[in-house]
């Protein structure tokens, strides 16, 4: 049995709902929701450690019993179940390839190594398993984004709203970092660069793919 169906028993068992148990979460000082519940329940995304920590005082059970190995052998493939990572912290997947800020790069979507962010910042996000790292690669967003940059993707955001913003997408084939924008008279979306170098291009919905948002990233000073 896996953590997914060992939650919703020990819901289910104790006879409370999914709001039952987020008032119950929130009671211990957890910002949890019903639809975080229902979310987890469908094995979306994990509770984070701190979570998993509050479900088990409501149902009096040991965190062994989420995290000891399941029937097939393997620790479930949680954040939280990283023995040498502090409880505050999760782990986000960086992708092995890189993102291009130039011409484009074909996409690599093997993990490389997995970075550490706390929960409390993530959980805003969905998270960890609705993000995912990857380095900058080329100089068409600079100033914004420089070539080594390393940036913090949200799944959770494909929508390209009234301001426009960031995102990772995926363009005949390539996999590129740009500024993304809607003409409002046509809805087709400006693909720009902050790097006045750059043209700038003009495609239709259908002909691009956006991975998420860049909420985050992270640079080493040189």
């Amino acid at each position: 049995m896996n953590i997914v169906d060992k939650l919703k028993d020990a819901r289910v068992n104790n006879e409370l709902t999914q709001v039952q148990l987020s008032e119950k979460l929130q009671l211990l000082g957890r910002k949890v929701s019903a639809q975080q519940i229902s979310s987890w329940e469908r094995g979306d995304y994990s509770p984070s450690h701190k979570n998993l920590s509050a479900i088990c005082e409501v149902f009096s059970l040991d965190m062994n019993y989420f995290t000891e190995k399941t029937g097939h052998g393997g620790i479930p493939p949680f954040p939280h179940c990283e023995t040498d990572l502090p409880n505050e912290f999760s782990l986000v997947d960086k992708r092995k390839g890189a993102i291009s800020a130039g011409p484009g790069l074909r996409p690599d979507n093997d993990v490389d190594f997995r970075l550490a962010f706390r929960d409390d910042w993530l959980e805003q996000f969905g998270g960890a398993k609705q993000l995912f790292v990857i380095k900058v690669e080329g100089d068409s967003m600079e100033p914004s984004l420089l070539e080594g940059d390393t940036v913090l993707i949200n799944k959770n955001i494909n929508a390209i709203g009234a301001g426009g913003g960031i995102f990772a997408i995926n363009w005949n084939e390539m996999t590129l970092v740009k500024r993304l924008q809607i003409n409002p008279q046509t809805d087709e979306i400006i693909i720009k660069s902050d790097n006045p170098n750059y043209d700038s291009i003009v495609v239709k919905p259908n002909e691009i793919q956006i991975e998420g948002k860049v909420i985050w990233y992270g640079r080493e000073l040189r």
